[in-house]
């Protein structure tokens, strides 16, 4: 018989699968929309800003573009410098929170040295670098306590809920800053950077009921030094919030002009580059009431759109807030979203008759190399803070 060939069949072996767990994949790409609401808020300021400032450039330098001009270069540098900060780790301005923080400190005390700070519409709130121009030393300030309270809060974990370790050492460092920024005097940066640092201490887990307290005696404090000499200015601008024509033309010049800029502007506006409160009416269009120009030019619609991009980008930023894992980069992030959210609110309240005339730029839009090169940088750090927020799922 013929061999036949016989085929063994091994068994099959069962490979065991492994168990699907979630994944988890750190995001190496930068928030996208964080960028395009950011680059959007630049066009839109600069267009707004050279629609109301040539009249005023015109006038005061024969220059019609020389506020444009200037805010175009530092908007460039400020959009690379924010691309380059953006790959920084943001870990490193932690170890360096002490001296940002006391930098700032310095630069408010120069500030008050006579001979040093520089004057302008009876206050003295800048300095002058030679070559460079005129800078505020408080929108330096906002920065370090953005970066010193995130740091020192995170640092110091759960004894953040007690009055050691929480709320003392930080209210003594408002205290400091608001003093100082009293002799200049500063309301609208006293407000921002104590809103600031209270929105970080709140996210880090201070007790809330520390709030009360501390909000009672500063309402019996206010109270009482109201009638003192000392604040009368702040009587004065309260009398003026309340009614802006009661002195038209002095303190209540801003609001009322203010308004009328506003009210000019109906649902679509006059025009982009037809508005006339502009033409040496409105007291600076180009930096606090340019957000009052803009509605003049483009209405109620004009008006809306840029308060949603506004509200898209401070979304945006809480977003990455809450997405990061690490506490110091959420209260980072949290402190860079709140000073944005309450710079944007204040200048809105103001221009609208809502808070009292305090000088508070708008962000991205207001003319100021320095303040637009400070809010790009932090943008900046927000998107490098995007670049380690983590997902489930992608």
């Amino acid at each position: 018989m013929p061999r036949q060939s016989v085929q063994l069949y091994e068994p099959e072996q069962r490979v065991p699968q492994k168990v699907k767990k979630p994944r988890v994949s750190r995001v190496k790409k930068m928030d996208f929309s964080t960028v395009i609401m950011v680059v959007l808020l630049m066009i839109v300021g600069l267009i707004a800003l050279f629609s109301a400032s040539y009249p005023t450039a015109l006038y005061n330098f024969n220059d019609p573009t020389r506020f444009i001009r200037n805010q175009f270069i530092f908007a460039v540098v400020g959009m690379v410098a924010m691309l380059i900060v953006s790959r920084v780790d943001y870990h490193i301005y932690g170890r360096f929170s002490k001296q940002i923080f006391i930098f700032g400190i310095i630069l408010l005390v120069l500030v008050l040295i006579p001979g040093v700070g520089v004057s302008h519409n009876n206050a003295t709130r800048w300095l002058e670098v030679p070559g460079l121009g005129e800078f505020q030393p408080s929108e330096i300030m906002k920065t370090g306590v953005i970066v010193a309270f995130a740091y020192y809060a995170a640092k110091a974990g759960p004894k953040i809920r007690t009055v050691r370790y929480g709320i003392l050492p930080y209210l003594g460092a408002l205290a400091v800053i608001a003093g100082l920024l009293y002799r200049e005097p500063h309301l609208s940066a006293t407000v921002i950077i104590i809103g600031v640092g209270l929105c970080i201490l709140f996210v880090a887990g201070i007790r809330v009921w520390y709030f009360f307290p501390i909000g009672a005696a500063a309402g019996v404090a206010f109270a009482l030094a109201y009638n003192t000499p000392i604040f009368a200015h702040v009587r004065d601008r309260i009398a003026v919030w309340l009614d802006p024509f009661i002195d038209l033309t002095g303190d209540g010049w801003q609001g009322a002009n203010s308004f009328v800029a506003i009210g000019s502007g109906g649902f679509w506006g006059l025009g982009l580059g037809q508005g006339r409160q502009k033409y040496l009416y409105l007291p600076e269009p180009q930096n606090d009431f340019i957000f009052s120009s803009w509605c003049e030019e483009t209405g109620f619609i004009g008006a809306v759109l840029v308060m949603l991009l506004f509200a898209y980008l401070i979304y945006r930023g809480f977003y990455i807030a809450r997405g990061c894992k690490d506490k110091f980069g959420c209260l980072l992030a949290v402190g860079i979203t709140a000073k944005l959210a309450i710079q944007t609110l204040i200048n809105l309240f103001v221009v609208s008759g809502l808070f009292p005339v305090t000088g508070a730029s708008l962000p991205f839009f207001s003319y100021g190399g320095t303040a637009l090169l400070i809010q790009l940088g932090e943008m900046g750090i927000l998107l490098n803070i995007s670049r380690h927020i983590t997902r489930d799922g992608t």
